[in-house]
């Protein structure tokens, strides 16, 4: 089942594991979003200089600049201080989402999350801001 619209979302899905990565963009390209990829925080940063996503999905532990300070640097320029980003993270309880929030995500899923729980995080940020 799809749910993008012909308007399809750019989503820019961040996460150094590659199989992880492969999935999450690999399915959300078949709900029919535009999905690009990057595998370590600079990457990231320097994709969304190229071109600004609808959203981000962000893993907090990266390579070479993890995901925390990627959203805080993010929070500090006026071009992306209200871009949505949803924090990945396997970091379990309330801390991490507290420190997540407190950094600036829009939202904060736990991992290992299931490609079906990152749709309905993503379409619920997207629809939010609709």
């Amino acid at each position: 089942m799809k749910v993008a619209r012909m308007d399809a979302a750019r989503i820019l899905i961040v996460e150094d594991f590659a199989d992880s990565r492969e999935m999450y963009v690999e399915f959300l390209q078949a709900q029919g979003f535009h999905v690009a990829a990057a595998e370590d925080g600079i990457a990231a940063l320097r994709s969304i200089e190229a071109a600004i996503p609808d959203l981000v999905v962000l893993d907090v532990a990266l390579p070479k600049l993890d995901g925390l300070s990627v959203l805080r640097r993010l929070r500090s320029d006026p071009r992306f201080a209200s871009l949505p980003v949803l924090t990945l993270s396997a970091s379990l309880g309330a801390d991490y989402q507290r420190v997540a929030m407190a950094a600036g995500a829009t939202a904060a899923l736990e991992k290992p999350c299931l490609p079906e729980e990152l749709l309905a995080a993503v379409q619920k940020v997207l629809d939010e801001r609709r």
